[in-house]
């Protein structure tokens, strides 16, 4: 392998994220990510986008947030931020053969 090979699930991301858009490198994230599919897709993608919820602090009184705000920066959404990262993870998964 020479240095200018890059794995299936990248050349995927490439092809599908233009250089400019956010989501290729969300997607590629998820080429690295480890453990299997299931895991990349349940847990994975989700702890990498999307914050899911604000504490109420140290006072337990005061209900936490409950919306969901976006971790990615540069996506204009979570959801883009998530569909990326789980583009990755199903070829991920079929690089690996799981």
């Amino acid at each position: 392998m020479n240095m200018f090979d890059i794995s299936e699930c990248y050349q995927e991301c490439n092809s599908n994220y233009g250089a400019a858009n956010p989501g290729r490198l969300f997607c590629k994230k998820a080429c690295d990510s480890d453990g299997g599919i299931k895991e990349c897709k349940d847990e994975y993608c989700s702890n990498l986008c999307i914050k899911h919820e604000i504490g109420a602090g140290e006072d337990d009184t005061k209900p936490a947030w409950s919306k969901f705000f976006a971790r990615a920066p540069g996506t204009q959404t979570s959801e883009d931020c998530l569909s990326a990262c789980l583009f990755g993870c199903t070829n991920k998964a079929e690089e690996e053969g799981d």
